[in-house]
């Protein structure tokens, strides 16, 4: 019986220099666009907004630890916080953050 997708690690390619190189430059760009554009965001809906928010602050810590090279040992920090799920989020931020401009 095999292990289910979130008690094994993520794939090798995201423990690869130019994976963290990617999310470092990912995170970056979105932190400054927002730091540069705060007004993006703050025009949403509340509710939105509060969501939109979480999702952006959880894509740039886990884009930032990944970034700077953070392998967590355990399997399900290491998706919650990895290369895949920070992608996701960031690329989220990015398409709200252009949408709303």
């Amino acid at each position: 019986m095999s292990r289910p997708w979130y008690a094994s690690r993520p794939p090798a390619w995201c423990r690869t220099r130019p994976a963290h190189l990617a999310s470092l430059l990912l995170s970056a760009m979105v932190a400054i666009w927002m730091l540069l554009g705060p007004d993006a965001i703050a025009s949403m809906q509340t509710g939105p907004r509060y969501l939109m928010l979480l999702v952006a602050l959880w894509g740039l810590g886990a884009g930032f630890t990944h970034g700077v090279g953070l392998v967590p040992r355990h399997a399900p920090r290491a998706w919650l916080l990895g290369a895949p799920l920070s992608w996701c989020l960031l690329l989220i931020t990015l398409v709200t953050l252009a949408s709303s401009q």
